[in-house]
């Protein structure tokens, strides 16, 4: 994983100081050290998992409800065996239930659909953006539990293990998810690859993958 900018450590700073506020004192004496050094170790990967999960919501504000929700239980982060693979689980929660809410209200025309947030650094190459842009466009081709398992081992790095806590199902459930889902990414990203091939007058080959 890359090293942070000083403005993006800036950044999370302020952002865990929004969350901390929001306990009283008694609490902050309690969690504080404990729940900074988690924030500041999984914080900028946890947003990112977020934004892929629900590109259409606010990452920022699914990060800090997330250590709010962190906050009011400090007793369950000492008690897992894996703080990482426990945080990515509330992370999946949160955005499948945000999303849903969302997906509802602009059903209702109770709100308007914000533009896609980018996920990705404005330094990325064209052909970075273009890769990035087809692989949200597959996930949003997959079921949530296959989506859920891409994004967090083949996108975020965890381990079969981390996935499955994170999940709440068998380490061999993960493998069979992961076994069908690269075949329907891999498809998925093909599929884009004709389209644009038709569209734009190049063969398939003159399009980079």
């Amino acid at each position: 994983m890359r090293a942070h900018t000083f403005r993006e450590d800036l950044h999370e700073r302020r952002h865990f100081e929004g969350v901390y506020l929001a306990l009283d004192a008694v609490d902050r004496a309690v969690t504080l050290d404990e729940i900074k050094g988690v924030y500041f170790a999984h914080a900028a990967e946890l947003r990112q998992a977020m934004a892929r999960l629900a590109p259409e919501l606010d990452a920022d504000d699914l990060l800090q409800e997330l250590f709010l929700i962190v906050l009011r239980n400090p007793g369950q982060l000492s008690a897992v065996d894996s703080p990482r693979a426990w945080l990515y689980g509330i992370a999946l929660k949160l955005a499948t239930t945000r999303r849903r809410t969302a997906r509802a209200r602009r059903f209702f025309g109770l709100e308007v659909a914000d533009a896609t947030p980018s996920i990705d650094s404005s330094s990325r190459s064209l052909e970075q953006r273009d890769a990035q842009r087809r692989i949200a466009k597959a996930l949003e081709s997959l079921s949530a539990t296959k989506r859920e398992t891409f994004v967090l081992f083949e996108l975020q790095g965890l381990s079969g293990a981390e996935v499955a806590q994170a999940l709440g199902v068998p380490e061999k459930t993960v493998w069979t998810r992961l076994h069908q889902t690269r075949k329907e990414v891999l498809a998925a990203l093909e599929r884009q690859l004709l389209v644009e091939a038709r569209t734009s007058g190049l063969t398939r080959g003159e399009i980079q993958p």
